[in-house]
Protein backbone atom coordinates (compact mmCIF):
# COMPACT_ATOMS: atom_id res chain seq x y z
CA UNK A 1 0.00 0.00 0.00
CA UNK A 2 1.02 3.30 -1.02
CA UNK A 3 1.89 6.27 1.36
CA UNK A 4 -1.06 8.97 1.22
CA UNK A 5 -0.20 11.86 -1.30
CA UNK A 6 -2.15 14.90 -0.95
CA UNK A 7 -2.91 16.85 -4.05
CA UNK A 8 -0.61 19.88 -3.08
CA UNK A 9 3.25 19.34 -1.65
CA UNK A 10 1.76 20.54 1.84
CA UNK A 11 0.89 17.22 4.46
CA UNK A 12 -2.19 17.86 6.12
CA UNK A 13 -2.29 18.98 9.62
CA UNK A 14 -5.10 18.93 12.77
CA UNK A 15 -6.02 22.10 15.03
CA UNK A 16 -8.79 21.66 17.39
CA UNK A 17 -11.41 24.44 17.76
CA UNK A 18 -12.51 25.73 21.27
CA UNK A 19 -12.90 29.36 21.54
CA UNK A 20 -15.45 31.16 22.80
CA UNK A 21 -14.59 35.04 22.84
CA UNK A 22 -16.80 37.35 21.07
CA UNK A 23 -15.22 38.74 18.12
CA UNK A 24 -11.34 37.56 16.91
CA UNK A 25 -10.55 33.86 17.33
CA UNK A 26 -7.42 32.23 16.07
CA UNK A 27 -7.45 29.34 14.58
CA UNK A 28 -4.15 28.65 12.82
CA UNK A 29 -1.09 31.23 13.28
CA UNK A 30 -0.10 33.30 10.23
CA UNK A 31 3.21 31.46 8.63
CA UNK A 32 5.06 33.64 6.65
CA UNK A 33 4.23 33.20 2.76
CA UNK A 34 1.92 30.25 3.12
CA UNK A 35 -1.85 29.95 2.90
CA UNK A 36 -3.75 28.35 5.54
CA UNK A 37 -6.34 26.08 3.20
CA UNK A 38 -9.20 24.70 4.89
CA UNK A 39 -9.75 20.89 4.04
CA UNK A 40 -12.00 19.68 6.61
CA UNK A 41 -13.81 20.83 9.53
CA UNK A 42 -16.46 20.14 12.25
CA UNK A 43 -18.08 23.09 14.68
CA UNK A 44 -20.30 22.63 17.39
CA UNK A 45 -21.82 25.78 18.99
CA UNK A 46 -22.96 25.71 22.97
CA UNK A 47 -25.43 28.78 22.33
CA UNK A 48 -26.84 31.26 20.42
CA UNK A 49 -23.97 32.48 17.91
CA UNK A 50 -23.16 33.91 14.11
CA UNK A 51 -19.51 32.22 12.94
CA UNK A 52 -17.35 33.44 10.11
CA UNK A 53 -13.88 32.08 9.07
CA UNK A 54 -11.80 34.96 8.27
CA UNK A 55 -8.21 35.58 6.60
CA UNK A 56 -6.75 37.84 9.63
CA UNK A 57 -7.86 38.91 12.53
CA UNK A 58 -10.90 41.33 11.47
CA UNK A 59 -9.61 40.33 7.95
CA UNK A 60 -11.62 39.34 4.48
CA UNK A 61 -14.66 37.00 5.28
CA UNK A 62 -14.05 33.67 3.93
CA UNK A 63 -17.45 32.42 5.06
CA UNK A 64 -20.66 33.98 5.18
CA UNK A 65 -21.69 34.29 9.22
CA UNK A 66 -23.56 31.49 10.05
CA UNK A 67 -26.31 30.90 12.65
CA UNK A 68 -26.04 28.64 15.14
CA UNK A 69 -28.10 27.74 18.17
CA UNK A 70 -27.52 25.80 21.51
CA UNK A 71 -26.03 22.18 20.64
CA UNK A 72 -25.88 23.13 16.99
CA UNK A 73 -22.98 22.88 14.36
CA UNK A 74 -22.01 22.39 11.18
CA UNK A 75 -19.78 19.68 9.43
CA UNK A 76 -17.62 20.01 6.48
CA UNK A 77 -16.53 16.85 4.97
CA UNK A 78 -12.92 16.02 3.58
CA UNK A 79 -12.37 17.90 0.39
CA UNK A 80 -8.79 17.50 -1.09
CA UNK A 81 -9.32 21.19 -3.05
CA UNK A 82 -9.86 22.86 -0.08
CA UNK A 83 -13.32 24.54 1.13
CA UNK A 84 -11.26 28.25 1.09
CA UNK A 85 -7.92 29.85 2.06
CA UNK A 86 -6.10 32.90 4.02
CA UNK A 87 -4.39 35.47 2.31
CA UNK A 88 -0.59 34.41 2.22
CA UNK A 89 1.01 35.40 5.25
CA UNK A 90 -2.52 35.63 7.54
CA UNK A 91 -3.51 33.55 10.65
CA UNK A 92 -6.64 31.50 10.24
CA UNK A 93 -9.64 33.77 12.28
CA UNK A 94 -13.27 32.30 13.43
CA UNK A 95 -14.82 35.22 14.47
CA UNK A 96 -18.19 34.78 16.90
CA UNK A 97 -21.08 37.68 17.36
CA UNK A 98 -20.99 36.49 20.94
CA UNK A 99 -19.05 34.86 23.56
CA UNK A 100 -20.47 31.73 23.29
CA UNK A 101 -18.36 28.17 23.62
CA UNK A 102 -17.80 27.04 19.98
CA UNK A 103 -15.83 23.66 19.34
CA UNK A 104 -14.68 21.23 16.96
CA UNK A 105 -11.18 20.72 15.08
CA UNK A 106 -10.19 21.42 11.75
CA UNK A 107 -7.86 19.56 9.16
CA UNK A 108 -5.65 22.14 7.21
CA UNK A 109 -2.47 22.48 4.83
CA UNK A 110 0.05 25.65 4.35
CA UNK A 111 0.17 26.20 1.07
Amino acid sequence: MQDYQPPFSSVPKYAPIDVATSGNNTLVAAVSGKRIRVLAAILISAGSVNVRFESGADGAALSGQMALTANSGFTMPYNPAGWFESVAGALLNLELSAAVSVDGFLVYAEV
